[in-house]
C-alpha cells in the first residue's frame, strides 16, 4: 500500500492485491492456481490493520455502498485505503527491514515523488509569503484553491481531503516545518467557507 502511494491517497483494495502479489507471489495467490493474485488475502489483512487492536494502521473500506455517486457507482473520496498517522510511523520504523524484503528503488522513487508534489507547495506564491510573514499571514480562499487545486466551491469533503493528503505528505517526508503553514491555511480556510 505504501508503495502505490497508500501514505498519501486512498489505494483501492484490488490495486493493493495485485502489487502482494507482484512482490510476494506465493503468499498472495489462489491455493490451486498460483498465476493469480488472492484479493481477499489482502482485503482480510486491510480489514485486521484497520482495528485498534492491531495498531490502526489503516483507514478505509472494503464494500460498503455508502455515499456512492450516481454516475460512477463509487465514492470519489474515500474509496479504497489509506495509511493512518500509526501505519506511516510504522513503515518509517521499519522502512530498512521492507527495503530488504522489496529490494528494489521502489520505496526511494515513492518518497522523491512526494518530495517533488511538496516542492510545488514550497514553491507557491502562497508559500513563499508565509515564509516572509508567518505572523501576519491570511490566505485568501482563491489562493488556496490555487495551491490546493480545488474549487473554491467545492465540497467541504473535498478541501479536508486536501488537506490532509499534504499533511500525510509532509509526514511522510518529515518536512514537519511545514506544518504551521498547513494549519494556518486550514484555519483561514475554516473562517473563509
Amino acid at each position: 500500500m505504501f508503495l502505490l502511494g497508500g501514505d498519501t491517497k486512498h489505494i483501492h483494495t484490488e490495486d493493493i492485491a495485485l502489487k502482494c502479489f507482484e512482490l510476494f507471489p506465493s503468499s498472495f495467490s489462489w491455493v490451486k492456481y498460483q498465476q493469480y493474485p488472492d484479493k481477499d488475502i489482502a482485503r482480510l489483512a486491510l480489514m485486521d490493520a484497520r482495528k485498534e487492536i492491531y495498531g490502526a494502521f489503516v483507514d478505509g473500506r472494503a464494500g460498503q455502498k455508502k455515499g456512492l455517486s450516481a454516475k460512477t457507482g463509487r465514492n470519489p473520496i474515500n474509496d479504497g485505503w489509506v495509511l493512518t498517522i500509526n501505519g506511516i510511523n510504522w513503515i518509517h520504523e521499519k522502512l530498512p527491514r521492507l527495503q530488504l524484503l522489496i529490494s528494489s528503488g521502489e520505496i526511494k522513487e515513492h518518497r522523491q515523488n512526494i518530495l517533488k508534489q511538496l516542492k510545488r507547495v514550497r514553491e507557491h506564491p502562497l508559500f513563499l509569503r508565509y515564509v516572509n510573514q508567518p505572523s501576519d499571514f491570511l490566505p485568501m480562499l482563491g489562493e488556496m484553491a490555487d495551491l490546493f487545486r480545488c474549487r473554491v466551491d467545492a465540497e467541504e469533503e473535498i478541501w479536508r481531503q486536501r488537506f490532509d493528503q499534504i499533511r500525510r505528505q509532509i509526514e511522510v517526508t518529515g518536512q514537519k516545518n511545514m506544518f504551521d503553514f498547513i494549519e494556518k491555511c486550514y484555519t483561514a480556510y475554516l473562517g473563509q467557507k
